[in-house]
């Protein structure tokens, strides 16, 4: 009989919630609650180191070209396809997407420690991103007479996303330098991935982003300060 202590004890109650959550988002009837399951799943899965081998029988090897997902199938907005050709620019990785049942769902690729961090970056700016968007919608309705009605709620929120990821470029590229020497993996794509990614893809259908029109002038410009303002470094994250 193989008695467990009590670090092994909570390893393994954290790889059984994350496997419920992993469940649930392979629930296709109702796509924010998958979604939200899968990125707390993620962050589970960071915060307390588990072994991916022990939640999804899969391993990412950290010098092996290698595919992972980001989100779950699911109807993607603009803005998540956006996020993540920016974060994919950003970390050495190519982005793609895999359909299936109608839905989509975001792919990068690399190599394993790129794919890592690309992941935890785009889960870490897609959180961020949709607080940030909320806080401000409510605020916005709190200290004017506008009325509350979802189109213009829409509008606001796709201004707002629209300028938070500009801004978000923008800090991307101020702190690449300061990145680098924290990750020593942020320069080009390495030329083993371009060419691996080239072959790998060469039956894909290209996809364009269309952004929808600025139409709140106010949202986008606030998006695009506090879009500037997020920290990515180490530390940020750790918190």
């Amino acid at each position: 009989m193989i008695l467990l202590d009590e670090k092994d004890k909570k390893y393994q109650k954290i790889v059984k919630k994350i496997k419920g959550l992993l469940a649930i988002s392979r629930d296709q009837r109702n796509d924010e609650e998958s979604q939200s399951a899968f990125l707390l799943a993620q962050k589970l899965m960071m915060e307390y180191q588990i072994n991916k081998h022990d939640v999804e029988d899969t391993e990412v090897d950290q010098d092996d070209i290698n595919e992972e997902s980001v989100t779950i199938f699911k109807r993607m907005y603009w803005w998540e396809r956006k996020l993540g050709s920016i974060i994919a620019k950003n970390f050495r990785l190519k982005m793609f997407y895999e359909r299936k049942y109608g839905k989509s769902r975001i792919k990068f690729y690399g190599f394993g420690k790129d794919l890592e961090l690309g992941k935890e970056m785009f889960i870490l700016a897609y959180e961020v991103l949709l607080f940030h968007s909320k806080e401000f919608i409510n605020n916005y309705y709190e200290s004017s007479s506008q009325n509350r009605t979802r189109y213009f709620t829409e509008s606001l929120k796709s201004s707002y996303i629209s300028g938070f990821l500009l801004g978000l470029e923008k800090r991307f590229s101020e702190q690449i330098s300061e990145l680098r020497e924290q990750y020593e993996v942020l320069v080009l794509i390495p030329k083993e991935v371009e060419k691996s990614f080239k072959e790998y893809s060469a039956d894909f259908k290209s996809y364009s982003i269309e952004e929808p029109a600025i139409e709140v002038g106010e949202a986008y410009r606030r998006g695009f300060e506090t879009g500037s303002e997020i920290d990515f470094t180490r530390s940020t994250i750790d918190g």
